[in-house]
């Protein structure tokens, strides 16, 4: 991310963040949506992005968000 402005680098660290908790069911259990993480993180990227919060937190809510300590492993 050399030369590649402040906003430009939250930017992308954001939607990252965002798009692995939609890939991830076990982290999208730990910082999606219910969590202060989630609401924080996409909070942040309507602001940056310029679209309504409610918008972002539709788009990257993952609904096979899984708890990994109820999971039955064998």
């Amino acid at each position: 991310m050399d030369n590649m402005p402040a906003i430009e680098q939250a930017k992308r660290a954001i939607a990252h963040i965002l798009n692995q908790g939609l890939e991830n069911p076990y982290l999208g259990y730990y910082i999606g949506l219910g969590t202060q993480s989630f609401a924080l993180l996409t909070e942040a990227a309507a602001t940056l992005w310029g679209e309504p919060v409610e918008k972002v937190r539709k788009n990257f809510s993952n609904p096979f968000a899984k708890d990994p300590t109820k999971e039955d492993r064998q």
